[in-house]
């Protein structure tokens, strides 16, 4: 399953899943269903092109998005809002999408469609009306509507940015809401004001070679190219994906990599001295690009293994993990997070990613070392597990 926001950011493929909550089916999984609507002259309607619609995350030139949890974010008048969707969205896509901070919402959306999210069934005060009011999604978008007497303007801007470079782990692949469930995802929501961009995808190996039966380059490649190392992209982009100018983007302050799970596995097995330079070749790459961005080495499990009466996880690299760290220790802008003993065995789904309550402990104590070592405060303080329903709320279970 891969969420996508409305037409910009999460991209999950399956239209339906199952989710289970406190070992039943979750009712109503996906709250939101947008409906189906052809525009008229009640519209105001807006090309995918103009400076009020803020792209977040990896998006190439015909407005298709990419990588993980890829967005828009619009700030409208009024009390109706439209999205239309370009010829490239896959059919039935699961796109998120949410008002201002409240609970993210969840809708099925196809190609060559324009689907209403703000109308009538949004509670808005009458106040609120016609103050602007910011809407974040997650996809391609062919345009955004308006009401006829209301409008786009351009959403605030944060001073500060994080990038999150991974692989399955930082996508909250099996999670409940993929993306939006990920230790990355949460983290950042944790930090409250600040722009990200979450440039992970399933299987990616960090060297450059083909991992698995997919692309044929490795992170230290895609970090520069606008599209994923996925099927999908590879169909639309059969010879060469577009490159993205990373240097052109708001400079990141904070840089996180989790890489090194599929570099390990089977068949892939890169060898560790190969591993070593290929990470230090990655940071350099990112440091000659924003020179004044902070990078955090985030260490990784492999499987847990029992041994007596504990469980006890196998860490992958980690002495190549540290040394990349050594390499670079005087020059100050380098830190390693080990992530030993933030997770227990039951943290641990069967193919080894986290649950939603792994993901929350990992962000839980990410946005502590931001607050220790970067010295950010956390506006909100420290929020987790980010705008959707998911705990118990019932007392008989």
């Amino acid at each position: 399953m891969r969420v996508a926001y409305l037409g910009l950011t999460l991209l999950w493929s399956l239209a339906s899943a199952t989710i289970l909550q406190n070992g039943q089916v979750k009712e109503d999984p996906y709250p939101g269903q947008a409906p189906v609507i052809s525009l008229d002259n009640s519209w105001r309607n807006y090309a995918p092109d103009v400076p009020e619609i803020a792209y977040k995350g990896r998006w190439d030139s015909k407005h298709i998005s990419w990588w993980s949890a890829p967005g828009i974010k619009l700030q409208f008048s009024g009390n109706k809002l439209a999205i239309s969707f370009g010829p490239s969205t896959s059919d039935g896509v699961l796109v998120a999408y949410r008002l201002g901070s409240l609970d993210w919402q969840f809708s099925n959306v196809t190609a060559d469609a324009t689907y209403q999210f703000i109308g009538p069934w949004t509670e808005l005060a009458d106040d609120i009306v016609d103050v602007p009011k910011i809407f974040e999604m997650r996809v391609q978008i062919a345009g955004v509507s308006t009401a006829s007497t209301a409008e786009l303007t351009i959403p605030p801007r944060y001073a500060k940015k994080v990038e999150v470079i991974g692989g399955s782990i930082a996508s909250g692949q099996y999670g409940s809401y993929e993306t939006l469930s990920s230790w990355a995802y949460l983290f950042v929501a944790g930090l409250g004001n600040v722009e990200h961009t979450l440039t992970s995808y399933a299987g990616v190996c960090l060297v450059d070679k083909q991992c698995y039966d997919g692309s044929a380059h490795g992170m230290t490649w895609y970090w520069h190219r606008a599209s994923d190392p996925g099927g999908r992209s590879r169909a639309f982009y059969p010879e060469e994906p577009e490159i993205f100018d990373n240097s052109a983007e708001q400079p990141a302050d904070l840089v996180i990599i989790q890489l090194g799970g599929n570099d390990h596995r089977h068949p892939n097995e890169i060898p560790p001295r190969d591993f070593y330079h290929a990470y230090v070749n990655l940071i350099e790459d990112i440091h000659s690009t924003w020179p004044h961005a902070v990078i955090l080495i985030m260490s990784q499990w492999g499987v847990w293994e029992k041994q007596g009466f504990s469980y006890v996880p196998n860490m992958v690299y980690e002495e190549e993990g540290r040394q990349v760290h050594q390499h670079f220790k005087d020059r100050g802008f380098v830190y390693y997070f080990d992530t030993t003993g933030i997770l227990q065995h039951n943290d641990i789904n069967p193919k080894n990613h986290p649950t939603d309550v792994g993901h929350i402990k990992l962000a839980s104590h990410l946005l502590q070392w931001t607050r220790m070592v970067m010295r950010w405060k956390l506006e909100p303080m420290g929020e987790v597990q980010h705008g959707t329903l998911y705990w118990n709320d019932q007392q008989e279970y």
